[in-house]
């Protein structure tokens, strides 16, 4: 992670310059995912109103992009939860950090991040870093929130491999999973070769399906999106352990094939806060169904659930078409009332802003399982119709 000090005079408090730019620095009380940290400044949205009317999208000096979704709220707008959340964790901002923001035209902003010292980060932050150990991605952790232990060494990991001959990396999980990334050391080691940019690969589970991801490229570090589906599918954790070995074809990768070492994913039943089971697998599913015709996929909350994505493995499965960017669909709910989303996509993955408010208003949390059957109108998705598994 390199730095470079802060140029002189610059803004260290939220104020608007003539440059069309603003920092953020936190307040007594308050952290990097308070709400008041995700409000876009007003003096922004009045210099150039029509740029900013569904999303924003960050650059940093690495050259990593964040694409955040807006959404007003009396009279001010809003970067979503989960988008702001994700760009905190993803640079490891710290309480003294201080964020410059400068307008590069329509929605795009360039982001500087600097430290206590004034210098500024213009390299990864060292969570994404290669690590020194060709096989580890990450550092030793103390037990994670649930009580199951965080490895930063695999014994033996070897025995895991479906081919002792194919090339490996141990992983243990952060805070954030949105992708798996390769490190440096583990591509030289095995000289591994990738495919073009978002490009298709697969997941393959130890219980026999696979899903599907893309090959990414970060600041010249490899990476697979459709990570995070896998983490959520499979109830994989913070400090959870896995080994990823790669499946090759003429030295370029096309699937990677999980193994669990934790025994902590969703085959197992736990209990949410409120006493109710959290299910990774609905039985027979298809009762739930207004129509038995209809589209649908099973949804167990997590943490966070601003937005409720469709996964591409689902999306292949019936076809699915979906709307224009921000297009209006309803949440059709079992009290007969309906609620507005809009249709987002991100990365490749197709979602639905509005599901938080479904959540807040019927008091869904992490654990709780639904049904989600889609509408269609003429083969493009209209509604989605929710049903609640475990009340």
């Amino acid at each position: 992670m390199e730095r470079k000090k802060l140029p002189e005079r610059e803004g260290v408090h939220e104020t608007q310059s003539k440059k069309s730019s603003f920092s953020k620095s936190l307040s007594p009380g308050q952290n990097w995912k308070s709400k008041s940290m995700r409000i876009i400044p007003e003096e922004i949205l009045r210099s150039t109103p029509e740029a900013f009317e569904h999303r924003v999208v960050f650059t940093v000096p690495w050259n990593n992009s964040w694409q955040l979704w807006l959404q007003g709220d009396k009279n001010c707008l809003f970067m979503i939860k989960e988008d702001w959340d994700e760009f905190v964790d993803d640079n490891l901002l710290a309480s003294d950090d201080t964020l410059h923001f400068t307008h590069q035209g329509t929605m795009y902003f360039q982001v500087r991040i600097f430290k206590k010292d004034g210098k500024e980060i213009i390299s990864a932050p060292l969570e994404v870093e290669p690590p020194h150990n060709s096989h580890q991605e990450t550092t030793p952790a103390s037990a994670s929130g649930g009580g199951r232990k965080s490895f930063a060494h695999v014994e033996n990991p070897e025995r895991y491999l479906f081919n002792p001959s194919n090339p490996y990396f141990e992983k243990t999980l952060t805070k954030t999973n949105t992708a798996l990334y390769v490190s440096t050391p583990v591509v030289k080691k095995y000289e591994l070769e990738f495919g073009p940019r978002n490009s298709s690969m697969h997941f393959l589970l130890p219980d026999g399906n696979k899903m599907e991801g893309f090959n990414k490229i970060y600041s010249g570090l490899h990476a697979f999106l459709g990570w995070a589906d896998v983490c959520q599918k499979y109830n994989l954790k913070q400090g959870d352990t896995v080994v990823c070995e790669f499946e090759l074809s003429r030295r370029v990768v096309t699937a990677v094939r999980v193994h669990f070492v934790t025994a902590s994913n969703s085959a197992s039943v736990r209990q949410t806060s409120r006493g109710r089971q959290s299910f990774g697998h609905v039985e027979n599913p298809e009762r739930y169904l207004l129509n038995p015709n209809n589209p649908y996929f099973e949804k167990t909350l997590t943490k966070t659930n601003s937005v409720l994505y469709v996964s591409p493995p689902v999306i292949k499965k019936y076809g699915l078409e979906f709307g224009p960017h921000s297009s209006s669909i309803d949440f059709l709910l079992p009290d007969g009332s309906k609620m507005e989303g809009f249709t987002k996509s991100y990365g490749g993955l197709y979602g639905f802003l509005g599901w938080a408010a479904v959540c807040q208003k019927y008091n869904l949390k992490p654990g709780d399982t639904v049904v989600c059957e889609f509408e269609l109108s003429r083969g493009v998705v209209s509604a989605v119709r929710v049903h609640f598994v475990n009340e």
